[in-house]
């Protein structure tokens, strides 16, 4: 075998490798690596290390801005006991467990290592509570309404979690939603999700920046606008807005007005 044959094949086996670990399909650890989440693995396996999230970042670098829930904070409700938290707060391993079991390891890596066996809102109701109407009920988190306006498109993986959780009318998780309108708060539906700013910027020209003039912080998903354009859950700015909205500086960012 030649020696750049044998270049190839170790860029093969190094990037397959990579998208292995990113898949989320190679949780198997050797006995040394477990200091990094645990300060002892074999007496106290429950006490981790408050530096765990970093440690499932290493490897999980692409995951890092999609996620839907935030980490490193102390909750407002009771957690289950069989859901750890790290010094009292939220952490990877409070919804996911890494080590894989042989009985249900078909389960874990189609459903991201969850701690439970359903998804969405079911999945969120195991923290959150729920009033008499069978609506879940979100401390400090605002709720609001989503109208389907094109049923031939798809919205973002992040729009449609968000979506999930705080339409006040979504009694079940849902696999896809068309583009459509959220409602802030009592306010008319009056922004929309999954349509290509791309698009609406070139009818209208005077009312809307160029993409590329946009700020940094304002993500678009495929083209099209998503929950995450303006909110971040790691931002600290009021409503999780990606930028301080003073002056409103966000909402100037896209439109001309």
């Amino acid at each position: 075998m030649t020696n750049r044959l044998i270049f190839i094949c170790l860029i093969f086996i190094v990037a397959g490798s990579l998208v292995y670990g990113l898949s989320g399909q190679s949780h198997q650890f050797s006995e040394n690596q477990c200091i990094d989440c645990h300060y002892d693995s074999n007496n106290d396996p429950s006490n981790f290390q408050p530096t765990i999230d970093r440690t499932c970042n290493s490897c999980h670098l692409q995951l890092e801005n999609k996620k839907s829930h935030p980490s490193g904070v102390l909750p407002t409700m009771a957690i289950p006991k069989d859901m750890p938290l790290v010094e009292g707060k939220l952490a990877c391993v409070t919804c996911h467990y890494a080590h894989p079991k042989e009985d249900i390891i078909f389960f874990e890596t189609k459903h991201n290592y969850l701690r439970r066996q359903v998804k969405g809102v079911y999945f969120c109701i195991e923290c959150h509570k729920i009033d008499d109407k069978g609506h879940i009920v979100f401390e400090n988190v605002h709720i609001g309404s989503y109208k389907v306006t094109n049923q031939n498109t798809r919205i973002d993986k992040m729009s449609l979690e968000c979506i999930e959780c705080h339409d006040r009318h979504m009694k079940a998780p849902v696999s896809s939603l068309g583009a459509g309108l959220w409602k802030h708060f009592k306010k008319e539906f009056n922004h929309s999700i999954g349509t290509s700013y791309k698009q609406v910027q070139m009818r209208k020209m005077r009312d809307y920046k160029p993409s590329h003039m946009l700020n940094k912080e304002l993500r678009l998903f495929n083209d099209n606008i998503g929950c995450g354009t303006c909110h971040n859950i790691y931002s600290k700015n009021k409503n999780m807005l990606v930028i301080d909205n003073r002056g409103s500086k966000l909402c100037l960012s896209c439109h001309i007005k």
